[in-house]
């Protein structure tokens, strides 16, 4: 394999919620969380002169693991606990917001288009949003194993 970014290239990331992107993501409505995974950066970095700090972290990369076999891979993710506030920030608070995200079972419950035009995925858990993912880009693929806790 190649480096991760020309990995990434090969595996169709979209950057816009076309028509299409948006049908094949509304599929996913009521698939439950299994589990995630997520790194302290993101490939959003090497568009900055300088990473942020992990306490000034708003963006990271992560995947989420959903009941129907299908691994979402979201690259430049901000996470919201309201659709009015700003951004979690910080990498301990992103974490424990995925952490209650996973642990309660909640299901993508709504797929959005942000005011820009990017992907929001909207996730709750019995009919109570749990959080918004915003996403700068994605690609959609399979997972055959859940990642080691």
């Amino acid at each position: 394999t190649g480096t991760l970014e020309e990995d990434i290239l090969e595996a169709e990331l979209q950057t816009e919620l076309t028509d299409e992107s948006y049908a094949e993501l509304a599929q996913l409505e009521g698939a439950v969380v299994l589990a995630m995974a997520f790194w302290e950066s993101s490939l959003a970095d090497e568009l900055e002169e300088e990473a942020p700090s992990a306490e000034e972290r708003t963006v990271i990369d992560l995947d989420v693991y959903l009941d129907d076999y299908t691994l979402l891979e979201l690259y430049g993710a901000s996470l919201f606990t309201s659709d009015q506030g700003e951004p979690v920030m910080g990498v301990a608070a992103m974490e424990d917001a995925l952490i209650d995200l996973a642990d309660s079972e909640s299901a993508l419950s709504e797929v959005a288009q942000t005011d820009d035009g990017g992907l929001a995925l909207i996730f709750a858990a019995d009919d109570q949003m749990q959080l918004i993912i915003t996403v700068s880009a994605w690609v959609i693929s399979e997972w055959e194993e859940l990642p080691e806790d």
